[in-house]
């Protein structure tokens, strides 16, 4: 297994970690509030570690990550601060929120990174620009989709979120493939590495 690869496995592993552990929390019968501390903190291990590092994110996972970091610390802080009819509705939509904030990110990054949402260092900047704008407008249809769909977190937050994923994943590989520079591909958790011979690098 090329370093490379390593890489990729083992960043994904970490960016998808925060959101693993708040739902496998969640899902054991803990307080909701003790859930979303435990992924406050352990999203802003990975923020802050990646950034101190100078780990490329993967651009959905970053957003999921910011979501996690701050929402919990809004919600109480609304309670807190005397409106629970709002702390009702943000905890009401936190989970289906997620995608709002991923639309956010990927808005950021396509107007401020040269890899722009799509993330990939390997394609032309026209390229990254056109594939960004693609992939935005299928977040914004899955945002549009996991509000009116808030009910169930599968149906609502994760199938969208999954396809998402995919859609990156085909997008980078066939501008790649296009312009012959995948030798190999291999999958990794929830993003690819695409090899261009033994001096390639990871996209996250």
């Amino acid at each position: 297994m090329s370093s490379s690869f390593q890489r990729e496995w083992l960043t994904d592993l970490l960016e998808t970690a925060p959101s693993v552990v708040f739902f496998a929390i969640l899902r054991s019968g803990h307080d909701l509030e003790l859930a979303g501390w435990i992924g406050t903190g352990l999203s802003a291990m990975v923020l802050f570690g990646f950034l101190a590092s100078r780990v490329r994110f993967n651009p959905i996972l970053l957003g999921i990550n910011i979501h996690l970091f701050i929402v919990t610390p809004l919600i109480v802080s609304v309670y807190q601060f005397g409106f629970p009819e709002v702390g009702a509705t943000l905890t009401r939509y936190s989970q289906s929120a997620v995608l709002v904030t991923i639309l956010l990110v990927g808005i950021a990054l396509t107007l401020l990174s040269r890899d722009g949402f799509i993330g990939a260092g390997e394609l032309s900047p026209t390229a990254a620009q056109s594939h960004s704008a693609k992939l935005l407008i299928a977040t914004l249809a899955a945002t549009a989709w996991a509000i009116t769909h808030h009910e169930s977190v599968i149906t609502g937050v994760a199938l969208p979120i999954i396809a998402l994923f995919g859609l990156r994943r085909f997008l980078i590989a066939r501008w790649l493939d296009r312009n012959n520079q995948i030798t190999g591909i291999a999958a990794v958790g929830s993003g690819a590495m695409f090899s261009n011979g033994p001096e390639s690098g990871a996209v996250s």
